[in-house]
């Protein structure tokens, strides 16, 4: 969490913004390879995400990806290399956005700090316009650190 804050702390001083309305975006790219470069063009890169209680499909060309129905025998996907990078809160798109907790663990034992705690941060997921975040929540979907 502090690196993410960190992160959003970097962006809002190039940028002169006040860092208490950054929020940090996650774009999945199309490819679950590690990328040569190790350093993004905007915010960070991280790998080795994987998704619980639903699917990923990868976006066509540039498209992002998107969360959909999970597939059979398929249990934990591993997720595409994500971007995360901050933006001010008013130019974030919150259209069609999943906003899925991320565990380090598949025991999600709780929000706090300490041996329960699991919790690392939200990321934003792309999803169907058509399709509802409340289907996901009650799926159970998040994002694990680690497969079991």
């Amino acid at each position: 969490m502090a690196f993410l804050t960190s992160n959003m702390q970097v962006a809002a001083r190039l940028n002169s913004l006040p860092l208490d309305f950054m929020v940090n975006r996650c774009r999945f790219y199309n490819t679950r390879d590690v990328i040569e470069s190790p350093v993004a063009t905007v915010g960070c890169n991280s790998h080795g995400l994987f998704l619980e209680g639903a699917g990923w499909e990868d976006g066509k060309g540039d498209e992002e990806g998107y969360i959909t129905e999970s597939k059979m025998k398929d249990l934990h996907p591993y997720m595409p290399v994500c971007n995360i990078f901050a933006v001010h809160i008013d130019v974030m798109d919150w259209n069609a956005m999943f906003h899925c907790p991320v565990f380090s663990t598949s025991v999600r034992g709780g929000i706090l700090f300490g041996p329960q705690g699991t919790f690392i941060f939200q990321a934003n997921l792309r999803m169907d316009p058509d399709d509802s975040e409340v289907r996901w929540i009650l799926a159970g979907a998040g994002m694990l650190t680690q497969d079991d």
